[in-house]
Order: C-alpha cells, then sequence, then structure tokens
C-alpha cells in the first residue's frame, strides 16, 4: 500500500514536470522570437528616427551632432522644404498615384473577374500571358516606351506615367483578383442573373465589393512602387511642373552643396502619405495575400 502511494507521488511529480517543461520551452521559445523582431524592429525603425530627428536640425549641427537629439528644434525646416516647391511635387505624385492605382483596380479586377467565371479557349493561356508579365524586367523596355511615347504625342505628360504604371502593376493584381473571384461561390452570380442583373451589375454590385481585401492589398502595393518610382519619371518628364517628388527631392541637392536638413525634412514629407496609406489599410494585406493566392 505505502509503496503504491509512493509510487503515485512520483508518477505525479514526474507528470508536473513534464508539463512544466514544455511550457518552459514554449516561453523560452516566444522570448527569442520577441528578441529577433525587436531587433529587427530597431534595425529597420532607426533609420526613419534618424532622418525625423535630423529634419529638426540645422546643416551644421547636421555634421556636428549626426546621431544626438536636436539641440535647437528647427521647426522652420518644413516650411521651407515646403515653399522650396515639395508642395507641388508631393501633388503631382499624388495625382499620378491615385490616378493610376484608380485604373488599375477597375482594369485587373475586371480582367481576374472574366477569366474567374468565363472559361473559353485560350483563357489559361491567357491567364499565363499576364502572369508572364512578372517576368519582364522594367528597365529593358525603357528605351521601346521611351520611343513610342514620343511617336504617339504623350512624352512629357502624365499619360507617359500612367500606362506603363498601369501596365507593369498589373499581372500582380491581376493574379490577386484572379484567386480571389475563384473562390467565389457561382451561387450568387446565378442569384444576381435571376434578379435580372447583366455581368456588368453582376460585377459591380456583388463581385467588386467583396473583393475589398484584394483591393486594398493591389491599393497599398502599387501605391508604394508609383510613389517611390524615379526611373519612369526621369526618362518620361522634363518639365518641371510635371516633375514627381523622387525627381523633386534632386531639387534640393546644388552641385557642390546640399542641405542635408533639408532634405530630411522633404524626406519625411515624402515618406508621410505612405505611412498614412499603410496605417489605414494595413489590416486588408494579409486578407488580401492569402485570398488572392489560391490556385484555380
Amino acid at each position: 500500500m505505502i509503496n503504491s502511494q509512493a509510487q503515485l507521488k512520483a508518477g505525479a511529480g514526474a507528470a508536473g514536470w513534464s508539463l512544466k517543461k514544455p511550457a518552459a520551452g514554449k516561453a523560452a521559445s516566444r522570448a527569442v522570437i520577441y528578441l529577433i523582431l525587436l531587433f529587427h524592429l530597431a534595425l529597420t525603425g532607426y533609420p526613419f528616427v534618424w532622418m525625423v530627428l535630423s529634419s529638426f536640425k540645422s546643416n551644421k549641427e547636421y555634421f556636428a551632432n549626426p546621431w544626438g537629439l536636436p539641440i535647437q528644434w528647427e521647426f522652420e525646416n518644413y516650411v521651407k522644404a515646403w515653399n522650396e516647391g515639395i508642395n507641388g511635387y508631393l501633388f503631382n505624385s499624388l495625382y499620378i498615384t491615385l490616378f493610376s492605382v484608380t485604373g488599375l483596380l477597375v482594369v485587373s479586377t475586371l480582367i481576374g473577374f472574366y477569366l474567374s467565371t468565363r472559361t473559353f479557349k485560350g483563357s489559361k493561356l491567357l491567364l499565363g500571358m499576364f502572369l508572364l508579365g512578372m517576368m519582364i524586367p522594367i528597365h529593358s523596355t525603357l528605351i521601346p516606351l521611351f520611343t513610342i511615347a514620343n511617336r504617339i504625342g504623350i512624352y512629357d505628360t502624365f499619360w507617359a506615367l500612367f500606362f506603363p504604371y498601369v501596365g507593369f502593376n498589373l499581372p500582380i493584381a491581376v493574379f490577386l483578383a484572379y484567386g480571389f473571384f475563384k473562390e467565389v461561390p457561382r451561387e450568387l452570380e446565378e442569384a444576381a442573373l435571376v434578379d435580372g442583373c447583366n455581368i456588368y451589375q453582376t460585377f459591380f454590385k456583388i463581385y467588386f465589393p467583396l473583393a475589398k481585401p484584394v483591393l486594398a492589398t493591389v491599393t497599398i502595393l502599387s501605391f508604394f512602387n508609383i510613389m517611390n518610382d524615379f526611373i519612369f519619371p526621369l526618362i518620361m518628364i522634363s518639365n518641371d511642373s510635371l516633375k514627381t517628388l523622387p525627381l523633386g527631392l534632386m531639387m534640393f541637392k546644388g552641385n557642390f552643396s546640399a542641405d542635408y536638413s533639408l532634405i530630411s525634412a522633404a524626406l519625411v514629407i515624402t515618406t508621410a502619405p505612405i505611412i498614412v496609406m499603410y496605417v489605414f489599410l494595413q489590416k486588408f494585406i494579409h486578407k488580401g495575400v492569402v485570398a488572392g493566392s489560391v490556385k484555380g
């Protein structure tokens, strides 16, 4: 009897130890993950913090005290950067970005909807051709696009940026839209047809509102690409009044000197719209990528 009780106590103790061991191991692995994430946050977040702090320094303090807090906070750097023309470049970038993203969303969702709901001869080949566009290097098309823009008379206009932006962002947008619409039950379309909706009403009243995660994902990805693009405005735009933010930032640097604190303030203004866009739409990114990456 005594031996059996001792055995039960020993077994209970061993069981308790075995339960504590996985819990301790899980806590240790979680601590390691948090340390890695904190290191990554410091590695990627500090350059932005340093840029913001540098934007409040004078150009002299920028070199004398590059890593410390500003001794005197120069808020007028932002006013000066804005008055130097960053406001015009910001408007141009926002204008062409919003215009291009809107066109991209409409075209890509229409194509993705039709290819996912209408099976016809060559539909898979057509989808493959769209996806093949992701493999084309952008820089290999600069000379042909420049020649075409000159010949059709859209060089040095926003149209010279609109068509390349939509075209080069279209493959990934069609891929995500196709994967999402492929998972939408066909019964929704059948019910809409019974109610008298044509194909366009079915798309805009049923499918398009359901695609919010994909729309948000495509918006964020294309917004980042277009707002930060440098090479297309450099090749396609020569008029100063049409230049975008990446080109406008070059105007803050002279041939022999540069006001780096002023450049930092301009960079903060440049990144502000992107950060705001990401904060409002970040919750849709994961949903959109997962929903749009399902193999049809």
